[in-house]
């Protein structure tokens, strides 16, 4: 179901009720409730409510799981919010990392976390945070991370509906990609940058944040799909400052990209985008980051929708706490406790999970290549499973709202954290928790512009597509700013649970 502005099933003015922020309030007391408050940044749990309940949009579904989560990221996510000398930033951890850079800063989840913060009603925050990652954070060099900055500020800019942050940035977007087309050597000799025989650019799996991933370094989806976004984007941009020359050769930069990606990373034998080797051998493991091309809405013709077939099969992804990273079939598929705290050769990542509903829901949404081989009903499925996989069982058998760094998708135990506990000098450390409350993935986007199908245009047209399942009788997503207005979208099958009208309803709001 599509709604625009030419179809609204109603149009009027007003204002959220005390009783819809009491929901709010009440899982926010909840959380606090249940929560060791072991580090703070700017705004600790006593204040969560006031500051959030200013800044967030609401939300209630039938899904008792889907609403709580939902809430409970809003609430993690203010965790991380830090306001420094010089503006806002968000961080990862909430403990101090060794590898973060400044303020704690690390780039492996900016995207996620700019992503996630463009539903924040005020954009200072990550106009900050953007600004700060691209003059004193680590966005290049061999400490880096694959990330895309100046995506992620384009597609703010579709909610904002202001154009003139993008604008000021783009020459730091510009330099930043320039410094990635040439590339540094890591530690490990391998030589970033792109290739110009082949137009596509390296990376190894460590700074992709997938450290020992089943699949080669190389050229990899993740890094491949990120940099033709930077280019797409700056393209955009470039048209906004109204410099034709700039814009040009950044769209060529793309083109030259999405030709490499879909000619050289999709692996006709696996039906899916894999890596490639340095010496231009062509991986068969199949990833999560293998939709990356989807997540960033590369352009893609029918003939790649089989990529989806694996997402929802158990000797594929699924698995009962969620999706695995490589499939589960791969061979090398190990779930371990030794060595290393974070391993992506068979966990469940939140980071990776977020990247394929993403890419999920933007197909979906943009129906691309006609039938597919997934459904809405599977969005919404690994949705639900992805909420309830956020909890942890204490010692003394009550459950508490819980996100952390890697989770065994048999189990639900949240590897890492396990690991650390068994080494004494890191337990004391981390205080006993380094993952706790880590901001390193996706949800609430998930929901508003996946499952309430909010799709965000440049030209602020209001373009409606959900994904929630058509036997729900009632759900809401309200106080949502967008070009400058507040809205609810809102379904409500009879009319009695809002008394606003029946059927899917868009309303503006003071």
């Amino acid at each position: 179901m599509r709604l625009t502005t030419s179809v609204f099933a109603a149009l009027c003015s007003l204002t959220a009720s005390a009783a819809d922020f009491g929901l709010m309030q009440r899982y926010f007391n909840s959380f606090a409730a249940a929560d060791e408050e072991l580090y703070t940044n700017t705004v600790d749990n006593a204040h969560a409510y006031d500051f959030l309940k200013d800044n967030v949009p609401l939300f209630e579904c039938p899904d008792a799981d889907i609403t709580r989560t939902y809430y409970f990221r809003w609430w993690t996510y203010r965790k991380h919010l830090r306001k420094t000398s010089a503006g806002w930033v968000v961080t990862e951890f909430l403990p101090p990392v060794g590898w973060a850079g400044a303020e704690n800063t690390i780039s492996c989840a900016m995207g996620h976390h700019l992503r996630e913060g463009r539903w924040l009603r005020s954009s200072e925050m990550m106009d900050d945070y953007t600004r700060f990652m691209l003059e004193r954070g680590t966005v290049t060099g061999p400490s880096s991370y694959v990330c895309w900055p100046a995506w992620s500020t384009l597609e703010r800019m579709k909610v904002s509906g202001n154009s003139d942050f993008a604008v000021s940035m783009l020459p730091k977007f510009v330099k930043r990609f320039e410094e990635c087309k040439t590339g540094w050597t890591l530690g490990n000799g391998l030589k970033t940058g792109q290739n110009p025989a082949t137009g596509l650019f390296s990376m190894d799996c460590g700074h992709e944040g997938t450290e020992c991933a089943l699949s080669t370094d190389g050229a990899r989806p993740m890094v491949n799909s990120a940099m033709w976004a930077e280019a797409s984007a700056i393209s955009r941009i470039a048209e906004l400052a109204g410099d034709k020359a700039l814009a040009e050769r950044f769209g060529n930069e793309a083109e030259t990209i999405a030709n490499a990606v879909t000619s050289r990373l999709w692996c006709a034998e696996r039906e899916f985008f894999t890596a490639v080797a340095t010496n231009g051998s062509h991986d068969t493991v199949r990833e999560l980051h293998g939709y990356a091309p989807f997540y960033f809405r590369m352009p893609l013709t029918s003939s790649f929708k089989s990529a989806w077939k694996p997402l929802m099969r158990k000797d594929g992804f699924s698995a009962k706490w969620g999706l695995t990273f490589p499939e589960r079939s791969t061979p090398g598929f190990v779930l371990d406790y030794k060595g290393h705290e974070c391993k992506w050769n068979g966990p469940s990542w939140p980071y990776a999970t977020s990247i394929a509903l993403t890419a999920l829901y933007e197909t979906l949404h943009e129906e691309r290549g006609g039938e597919l081989p997934v459904s809405a009903g599977d969005f919404v499925a690994l949705l639900k499973q992805y909420a309830a996989a956020h909890v942890r069982m204490l010692d003394d058998g009550r459950i508490v709202p819980w996100i952390d760094e890697n989770q065994n998708p048999f189990t639900g135990d949240w590897i890492s954290r396990t690991i650390i506990l068994q080494i004494p000098a890191m337990r004391k450390r981390f205080k006993r928790e380094r993952g706790k409350d880590y901001n390193h993935s996706t949800f609430c986007d998930l929901v508003i512009s996946g499952l309430c199908g909010l799709v965000p245009h440049e030209d602020g047209r209001i373009d409606v597509r959900p994904l929630a399942p058509p036997e729900w009788d009632w759900w809401r997503l309200e106080n949502v700013r967008y070009h400058g207005k507040n809205l609810t979208i809102l379904f409500d099958r009879d009319g009695t649970r809002y008394g606003r009208g029946k059927g899917l309803i868009v309303l503006e709001t003071k």
